[in-house]
């Protein structure tokens, strides 16, 4: 990194380490065991919702981020800020009930099998539960929780905070086969570890990977879940099949169904798993009108409405090496087929193919304190997604935090991420003029 970069970037590290320093002294001396998401509620409503096994869950996060090179755009690199300076991230209001609230809780699983998540190890439960899911978010993120003829609100069109429902579902335990779920609704993608619950804290990072960037967010639509019964010894596996709409949205402009199919396995003491999942379908026009209102990052249009093919999957390995330690690896492949119409630099008329991976870690240092890093890699060689265009090649990132768990109604996070461009196209970072980016960042989340 050029020396000028470094000494623009010391204030910057000077203010996150007298931070840390704060941050680090009160965590120690802070923790609430007794305190759960939804205590709020509950205080002003009494046993209401708990009786009746609802929630009403509130979090706000908000992002103080930092650029090495003062630019005002900070994209592409995985962190859902674009910009400098202070922002407010998330405003969110979840009410639920049951399973419907999971993973941010405080529920234990009634079932033993979760949608979109895992398998358990409980027992098979022999009744019919109904559980929901309704998520509202105000604020920067909604930018990329939006779906396409659904959240099309005009009123802030222009503002940097927007309003976004991205979860609106049903979710059906059946006492059929060795346990049954179903999803109805708009529902977070079951792709990829860190999509499927990612927007509701707690969360290993700040800023997402950028796996983000190349997979669906939301789905409307219906998931099928099945708990397969196997032997103790071997573990635990469910499978799981979906029909949505396409990729992030509603209105499915294209009128083309699209489909998802995973397989999850743990073993017997939830220690280690796998995940594969897959969607395919057809990728024609399915993209939002607009910025911001929804649809996929990739842009393929054919001039007699051609089926154009979309496939996207991952496989992600998880594994507790320790009480303290655990590990992620995900690996991660996608293809569009072309289309016939140059609209503009972004729109993809030949084949392509992107693929990546990373690996995560997470070690806890002390109670409520956390230690985790990242390392990643994507090859866009023919820039495909729409944020990456003029831009083909790798991008790599490294990133690294220290999470403190202050008590249960403050968590914060201070980060350190590290991004890299290595190709033939413009520059992809600083608004097109830099091939590297340093960011640093302290996100701030209230949950009540």
């Amino acid at each position: 990194m050029p020396i000028h970069k470094v000494n623009r970037l010391k204030p910057v590290i000077k203010k996150l380490f007298l931070l840390s320093v704060l941050m680090y002294s009160l965590a120690a001396q802070s923790n609430d065991d007794n305190y759960a998401p939804g205590s709020l509620a509950d205080f002003l409503l009494g046993d209401t919702l708990k009786e009746n096994d609802l929630a009403l869950i509130g979090w706000v996060s908000s992002t103080l981020v930092f650029n090495d090179d003062k630019s005002d755009g900070i994209l592409p690199n995985g962190a859902l800020s674009t910009d400098e300076g202070l922002h407010l991230n998330q405003l969110a209001l979840m009410f639920c009930k049951g399973d419907g609230c999971l993973p941010t809780t405080k529920f234990s699983p009634k079932h033993n099998l979760l949608s979109r998540i895992t398998p358990t190890p409980a027992p098979k439960s022999e009744s019919i539960d109904i559980g929901f899911n309704l998520l509202a978010v105000y604020g920067s993120d909604s930018q990329f929780l939006r779906i396409s003829g659904f959240d099309d609100f005009d009123f802030d069109e222009d503002k940097d905070e927007k309003l976004s429902i991205p979860q609106w579902y049903l979710d059906v335990y059946l006492p059929y086969f060795d346990g049954m779920n179903i999803m109805l609704g708009s529902f977070m993608s079951p792709l990829a570890r860190e999509i499927g619950y990612p927007f509701a804290p707690p969360r290993w990072f700040a800023t997402s990977s950028y796996e983000l960037l190349y997979s669906p967010v939301k789905h409307v639509g219906a998931l099928v879940s099945v708990k397969i019964p196997t032997d103790k010894q071997f573990g635990l596996l469910s499978i799981e099949g979906g029909i949505t709409t396409g990729w992030n949205n509603l209105s499915n402009r294209n009128g083309s169904l699209a489909y998802l199919a995973g397989l999850r396995y743990r073993t017997s003491d939830m220690t280690s798993g796998i995940d594969i999942e897959l969607m395919f379908g057809n990728g024609e026009d399915d993209f939002a009108e607009a910025p911001a209102k929804g649809g996929s990052q990739f842009f393929a249009l054919s001039s007699r409405g051609k089926k154009l093919d979309r496939i996207a999957g991952n496989i992600t390995l998880m594994h507790q090496v320790s009480p303290d330690l655990e590990t992620i690896i995900e690996l991660f492949y996608g293809s569009q087929e072309g289309g016939d119409i140059p609209a503009g630099p972004q729109f993809i008329t030949e084949d392509v193919h992107w693929y990546g991976a990373f690996v995560a870690m997470r070690y806890q240092l002390q109670p409520g304190i956390f230690f985790n890093g990242r390392t990643e890699w994507v090859n866009d060689k023919k820039a495909a997604n729409a944020l990456f265009a003029g831009s083909p090649g790798n991008t790599y990132a490294l990133t690294a935090n220290i999470d403190w768990q202050l008590n249960a109604y403050l968590n914060v996070i201070t980060e350190v991420k590290y991004d890299i461009y290595r190709g033939n196209g413009l520059p992809l970072f600083a608004n097109k003029t830099e091939n590297n980016q340093l960011l640093g960042l302290v996100n701030f989340i209230i949950k009540f």
